[in-house]
């Protein structure tokens, strides 16, 4: 059984898959498919998304090209098929070549690859590449080559690529708000962990944990896949006002408040926690100050914490969260700060 291609085959893989998906194409045509013939397609589609791409893809481009059909007008009829939906029970073994000569079952498998081929190429070439990131203290605006904005909180990695038909970023680890150039050609996705944020345009904050992934939106409509790799995974739907924590680890989410004023609120020097977990107000001030800030109890992190932290100035702030709930703040040995029972 074939395995499945790397995310990026190389040119010499990718067109040897297009000439196994023309195969398939051409083959699926003929009268004497079986159903133990689609099985075995579908063995081959499950392998790999890209294969299930590329087969579509190919399906589509075909109807849009009556001068190849004309080629062979014993072989297709006027309408190309869409690819095969999976079965319960794909068939494990290969399929025969029986329906075609080899002849013209090659020679039409080479007139697809190089009729569609090109458009591969062109659909999956990155037109704009862009890697960004901010050390310790440091934040840092980009301006996109569409009209988009992007701010980056400390310590983040931001990776760009646009494509002719989508705009695709990952957020490796940090902070960062997108305000987002409305195409409604080219959806714009953000990737963090294994969640992705889909939109056209609109302006939102990701945080990508651990422990948490937060999402909030500030202006228009978000799509949140908490789990981008499953298909049947839900789609959440979050409008301006919105926001939702994914626990990293568990997938857990709940909602939480996004008021105007505090998505993104970092980009204005301050942060604005309301009721948030003593645990999650650790973690940030661990991010300004750049040193480990740790709970000697992990019940403390259940705490409720209301304040507004500076971000030139974490110190003060967590200096002051004995005045707030009842701690105790000590530096610790080697670096970093502990809190303790009041």
């Amino acid at each position: 059984m074939m395995q499945a291609l790397p995310p990026d085959p190389s040119p010499q893989a990718l067109a040897r898959l297009h000439e196994m998906a023309a195969d398939w194409f051409v083959r699926r045509q003929q009268t004497g498919w079986t159903g133990a013939d689609e099985r075995a397609l579908n063995d081959w589609l499950e392998q790999s998304p890209l294969h299930r791409e590329i087969l579509d893809g190919m399906a589509r481009r075909w109807q849009q090209a009556p001068q190849l059909k004309a080629l062979f007008p014993e072989t297709f009829g006027t309408t190309a098929p869409a690819a095969a939906a999976p079965v319960e029970r794909p068939l494990p073994t290969a399929p025969r070549r029986r329906f075609l000569p080899a002849l013209a079952s090659g020679l039409l498998a080479l007139v697809l690859v190089a009729a569609l081929g090109g458009w591969y190429r062109w659909e999956h070439t990155a037109s704009y590449t862009l890697q960004a990131r901010t050390a310790p203290g440091e934040t840092r605006e980009l301006q996109l080559p569409d009209g988009s904005r992007v701010a980056l909180n400390i310590d983040s990695r931001l990776s760009v690529r646009y494509y002719p038909r989508r705009r695709e970023l990952v957020l490796e680890q940090g902070e960062a708000f997108f305000k987002v150039a409305a195409d409604s050609d080219r959806p714009f996705t953000v990737d963090a962990g294994s969640s992705q944020v889909r939109v056209v345009g609109t302006a939102f904050n990701v945080r990508a944990g651990p422990p948490r992934l937060v999402v909030k939106v500030l202006e228009g409509v978000v799509q949140l896949r908490a789990d981008r790799d499953r298909p049947d995974a839900e789609v959440l739907r979050l409008a301006a006002g919105a926001g939702m924590a994914i626990d990293t680890a568990t997938g857990q989410r709940h909602g939480v408040p996004a008021e105007a004023d505090t998505v993104g609120d970092w980009r204005t020097g301050q942060v604005r926690f309301s009721g948030a977990p003593l645990a999650e107000v650790a973690q940030e001030l661990a991010r300004y100050i750049g040193a480990p800030v740790l709970l000697e109890d992990p019940a403390l992190g259940q705490l409720r914490v209301s304040g507004l932290l500076a971000t030139h100035a974490p110190e003060r702030f967590l200096r002051a969260l004995p005045s707030l709930i009842p701690v105790r703040v000590q530096p610790r040995e080697g670096g970093g700060w502990l809190l303790r029972k009041g």
